[in-house]
Parts: C-alpha cells; sequence; structure tokens
C-alpha cells in the first residue's frame, strides 16, 4: 500500500481537509503497514532494524543475487544449488583453500556417495618447500598411482627407472637389464646375459625338456665387438656352429 497523507486543508479551519473520521483511517491503515512489515500485523518484532552502514549479524537469512566482497568468519552449513553444478568462476581461475598460517595445511575431502568415506587431497607440508603443479591424466578415465598401494600399470614408457625390493615383470621387457636378478626369468631372453661384459651368472640345472637359445652373431666381425669372457658361449650364424670364448679366442664347439 502506498503511504497515505492525511488532508490538511488550505489554511486553519477552512473546511477542505479530511474530516477526523478519513484522517483516523489513513492513520489506522500506514501503521498496519509498518507493523506488517516489522512483525506480525500487530505487534513489532523485537529484532534490531538491519541499516545499510551498521555492523551486524544476520541470522537464518537467504541471501539471493549476486555477492561482492569478502566473506571472512566461520561458515557452517551446506552450500548447494538446485540447477546442476556449484560453479566456480574466479577472476584469476584459481580456488586456492589456505592453511591455518601455522601447522595445517590446507585440504579437500571428497565423499563416497553415502557420504561414509572420504578422501583427503592435501598439499606438501611448508618444510617441503615445493611450488609446483599437478597434471592430471589426459587421455581417458584413469587411476592416479600411488607409492604404495598394489596397481597394474598398462602401457608405460619408464625413463632411466630403478627397480627395487622384490616381485615380478610380466610381459615383454626391451632394454638392459644391470644388477642381479634373483627368481626364474621365463620367455626369449634376446642379448646377452651380463651385458656386454658378462658377470657369473646362476641358474637352475637344464633338464631334457628345458631348452635355450644362443644369442646369435651373424660372423668373426661381430663376435669381435663384444668383451667377451672365458665361458661365453654364442651361435654364429655365418658358419652355423656353436662357438666358445675359451679367454683368448672364439673356437668351435664339437
Amino acid at each position: 500500500m502506498a503511504y497515505q497523507t492525511i488532508g490538511r486543508g488550505t489554511s486553519a479551519n477552512d473546511g477542505t481537509g479530511d474530516d477526523l473520521r478519513t484522517g483516523a483511517g489513513k492513520v489506522n491503515a500506514n501503521f498496519v503497514e509498518l507493523y506488517t512489515l516489522l512483525g506480525d500485523g500487530s505487534t513489532l518484532s523485537a529484532d534490531p532494524v538491519v541499516t545499510e552502514a551498521s555492523t551486524q549479524t544476520l541470522t537464518n537469512k537467504t541471501i539471493t543475487g549476486t555477492f561482492t566482497g569478502n566473506i571472512t568468519g566461520d561458515v557452517t552449513g551446506n552450500v548447494s544449488t538446485a540447477s546442476g553444478n556449484l560453479q566456480l568462476d574466479a577472476a584469476t581461475q584459481i580456488v586456492e583453500v589456505r592453511g591455518d598460517g601455522s601447522a595445517t595445511e590446507g585440504a579437500i575431502i571428497l565423499n563416497c556417495e553415502t557420504n561414509a568415506h572420504g578422501q583427503t587431497i592435501k598439499p606438501q607440508p611448508h618444510s617441503a618447500a615445493v611450488t609446483n603443479e599437478l597434471l592430471l591424466p589426459a587421455d581417458g578415465n584413469s587411476t592416479l598411482v600411488s607409492e604404495i598401494a598394489t596397481q597394474t600399470l598398462t602401457n608405460k614408457t619408464l625413463t632411466s627407472p630403478t627397480i627395487t625390493g622384490t616381485g615380478a615383470i610380466a610381459g615383454t621387457f626391451t632394454g638392459d637389464i644391470t644388477g642381479n636378478v634373483t627368481g626364474n626369468v621365463t620367455g626369449t631372453v634376446d642379448g646377452v646375459v651380463g651385458g656386454t661384459t658378462p658377470a657369473a651368472v646362476t641358474g637352475t640345472e637344464i633338464t631334457a625338456n628345458d631348452f635355450f637359445q644362443l644369442p646369435a652373431y651373424a660372423d668373426a666381425t661381430a663376435l669381435g665387438g663384444i668383451t667377451a669372457v672365458a665361458g661365453m658361449i654364442v651361435y654364429q650364424t655365418d658358419t652355423n656352429k656353436a662357438v666358445v670364448y675359451n679367454g683368448t679366442a672364439w673356437v668351435d664347439l664339437h
């Protein structure tokens, strides 16, 4: 309702203003509107009136529209949207979760579908002095590799790796293996055990049901490129013979 002004006339007692009943009705209507806005229609609310400039605490309020400025203090409750994804569009395109300035890092907790379990994403501590980027996998759906979890890696290329501990390497391996190998080697070995400078090899007994293939070299020139030790056996393809290095030269096996 718009504000109703009581007509007072042009001059005192000229008979052109509102009569007492009409004036009182306007007064009542104006007060009813104020009491409805600031209370329940008959009683004013005990809550203080909110002003633009004063510092006040709002309780159980819903703020809609565009918010500009900083939000400080504790926020309890859920932040949700009924229209779909909760989108954050920062001016720098960066959402920063800050630490407490002392001992606790910023973190993000991702819950399971029933919110019964949560996995926490945390940065390295301040003592590590690390500032870097972590890029997510670029191709298809995938799972990040853990330092300690048991996982299967597919189609990976390891550059200058050092593999320590116990375990198994299955499939086709291309490249040089240096160091001590304990356990069984199954499949085809294409190369020289021990590299160009072979080390002593301890193997299992070869029975009538077992076989192995000697590394093949085209001719004596190719054999000359090997740093051989006494006892090494290879197959020379130009003579179709197995040859052994006696410590001085390659000789045929008869």
